[in-house]
Formats: structure tokens, C-alpha cells, sequence
């Protein structure tokens, strides 16, 4: 299985590209700088000795707090703003565009310095960064996307964009699951799926991931149904509770989906099915792999820290002046009960 993880992993670092190194990092170990410790903030983050950002007034909106992984995104960009001096309070998009767009529309008419938003829709809030734009407001995208009415990204308008690679996600993941399956001789699969309906990027991940499982030969995948799970663990445990036809695996575009299928099969007493994450970080979820959990097989990771260090970046590198790649898509890592001691401490 070891032999198997490290072609896996090959393969997803040739997968994602990035502008930064790829690199396996633990980030549950704590930063010797007395005051980013005080803060939180992990040993493995790059801090920079910077004032740049001393007295700015940065605002920012996530796509949904109520999920786990952003609100861990969300609690790394408030500590770092407050390393580096600036005003920064991590507004909630609540998965909704209009609740975002008001959010921006307030940022303008608050003059802040500098933007830092993970739209829920690539077009929903177009309209309302538009203006912040012609504001003349410098606008950092993360996690999502921004895209113009026809469909077009838009960079011409951001400082940068830092995201990971929505498609190869699924990729990455469908060919550790296929890998998994030949491992065990396996020749065919039957799935649930549990997706975020509202998330645009989050259905990204099941085309890379279909796409993968349509040019597989030498297995059969069968999706018996696809349930929305609203980015909700009770939503999906209640979704996963209800199905009726036999299925052996579970692949969740987001952890709290799948946090919510591991308590439904758990409460069921089913130790047979296996639930797969397109997108965990965390105690939770690598606690449940470092313990090796019945139902809890693999996960991606997808670190907030380091996506959190990488919005700080740009946003540095904007006020020294210096070049600004428009994008950074950061390294995806498969993880499961062999490598997640490479990512998180366990005392």
C-alpha cells in the first residue's frame, strides 16, 4: 500500500501545478516566533518581515464558515492580518451570492484597502467586484473563482487568484480510488456521492473525477445516487441514512459531507463502506486516519494554512511593488493511514 501511496502522490504532484514548491508540510506544530504562536499560527508558515501591511484595512469574505475547512482558511487569514498589523475580520459568504455581494458592496463604501474574497458562484458577485475594482480597491480571489458573464476568467482585475486545482482534484482523487480498488482486486465499485450543489467549484471536482472514471478499462464504477448535502454533516448524514441499495464506498466533495456519511454508517453499525474526501484538513479527519478508522479511508488535502500564507503573499508582494503571479494553484496530497503522520503531529 506504501509502494501504492507514493505513485499516487507522484502522479498528483505532476497533476497540480503551482507557482510555489511543492511540499509536504506539517502545519500542527506551532511557530517559534513567540508572537504567531500567540496567534496560532504554525511553525511551517513562511512569515515575512514586513510592515507593508501595517494599518491596512482588508476585507474579506469566505464562502461558507459553516464548513470546517474554511473556517480553519478563515481563522489563518485573521491571525495572520493580525502578525502583520492590518484590520481584518473574515466576513461569512454563507454559500450565498447575494449575501456576498452586500458584503462587498460594504467594502467599498468602507474605502477598505485591499480585498480578499472566495466567491461562492464564479459569476455571483461579478457585479459587485466590478465596482470594488473600478473603486480602484485591489482585489486577491481565493479558493474559488471570479468570472465575467460569458464565462471568462478574470484576471486583468485581481492582484492574483490563489486556489488549488478544482479538476485535478478530482482527478487525484478517482485515480487513488482506482488504485485502492486494484490494490484489493476489485474489479468493480458501486458509489454515493455527496456533493455541495450550491458550489460551483465544488462540482468541478466530480467532472475531473468522472471524467477519470470513464477512461478506467479495467473497472466498473456505478453511482447509484448523488445527494446535496448543503456542505451540512447532519444534511448528509440524514442523505447517507436514507439510502436503501447496496453500495460499498462513499465520495464526498467536501469533509463535512463526509464527516456526516462516517456518523450515518457508524450509527448504522456498517464498517463495510469506505467514505473518501475531496478536500479535508485538520485534527478531525487525520485523527480518524491516524487511528484508522473503519470508515474514514483517504482524504486530499488541501492545507488552509498554506492557502492562508499564499493570500498574505500576494497581498505583500502588491504593496513592495514586486511581480504578482496571477494565479497559484497550491500541491494537492493524497492522505490516508501510511503518510498522515507527514502532515500532523499526534502526541
Amino acid at each position: 500500500m506504501k509502494k501504492l501511496f507514493s505513485l499516487i502522490l507522484v502522479a498528483a504532484m505532476l497533476l497540480a501545478s503551482f507557482a510555489a514548491v511543492a511540499e509536504v508540510i506539517d502545519t500542527s506544530t506551532l511557530s517559534s516566533d513567540e508572537k504567531a504562536a500567540a496567534l496560532g499560527i504554525p511553525a511551517a508558515v513562511a512569515l515575512q518581515d514586513t510592515d507593508v501591511l501595517e494599518g491596512k484595512r482588508i476585507g474579506c469574505s469566505i464562502v461558507y464558515k459553516g464548513d470546517e475547512w474554511c473556517a480553519a482558511v478563515a481563522s489563518g487569514l485573521e491571525a495572520l492580518g493580525a502578525y502583520y498589523g492590518a484590520e481584518i475580520t473574515v466576513e461569512d459568504g454563507d454559500l450565498n451570492n447575494e449575501t456576498q455581494t452586500k458584503q462587498v458592496e460594504n467594502m467599498i463604501a468602507n474605502n477598505v484597502d485591499i480585498m480578499m474574497v472566495d466567491p461562492t458562484g464564479f459569476t455571483g458577485v461579478s457585479e459587485a467586484l466590478d465596482k470594488a475594482y473600478e473603486a480602484g480597491i485591489p482585489i486577491i480571489i481565493f479558493d474559488g473563482e471570479w468570472q465575467d458573464e460569458e464565462g471568462n476568467t478574470v484576471t486583468d482585475k485581481t492582484v492574483t487568484t490563489v486556489t488549488w486545482d478544482q479538476y485535478d482534484t478530482g482527478v487525484i482523487t478517482a485515480n487513488y480510488f482506482l488504485d485502492y480498488l486494484r490494490a484489493k482486486g476489485e474489479t468493480e465499485a458501486t458509489i454515493v456521492e455527496l456533493t455541495n450543489a450550491v458550489s460551483e467549484h465544488c462540482q468541478i471536482r466530480f467532472e475531473g473525477l468522472h471524467d477519470t472514471f470513464n477512461a478506467a478499462d479495467d473497472i466498473k464504477i456505478n453511482i447509484i445516487g448523488k445527494y446535496d448535502s448543503q456542505g451540512n454533516r447532519e444534511t448528509a448524514e440524514k442523505a447517507v441514512s436514507a439510502v436503501v441499495q447496496p453500495y460499498q464506498y462513499i465520495i464526498s466533495d467536501v469533509d463535512n459531507g463526509a464527516q456526516g456519511a462516517v456518523s450515518a454508517l457508524q450509527q448504522a453499525g456498517r464498517d463495510d463502506v469506505k467514505v473518501f474526501s475531496m478536500g479535508a484538513y485538520g485534527a478531525e479527519p487525520f485523527g480518524l486516519l491516524h487511528e484508522e478508522d473503519p470508515n474514514y479511508a483517504a482524504c486530499l488535502n488541501v492545507d488552509a494554512w498554506v492557502l492562508a500564507q499564499f493570500i498574505f503573499d500576494g497581498a505583500i508582494k502588491y504593496y513592495k511593488g514586486e511581480e504578482v503571479e496571477p494565479k497559484t494553484n497550491i500541491a494537492l496530497f493524497m492522505v490516508d493511514s501510511t503518510n498522515v503522520e507527514d502532515f500532523w503531529t499526534f502526541d
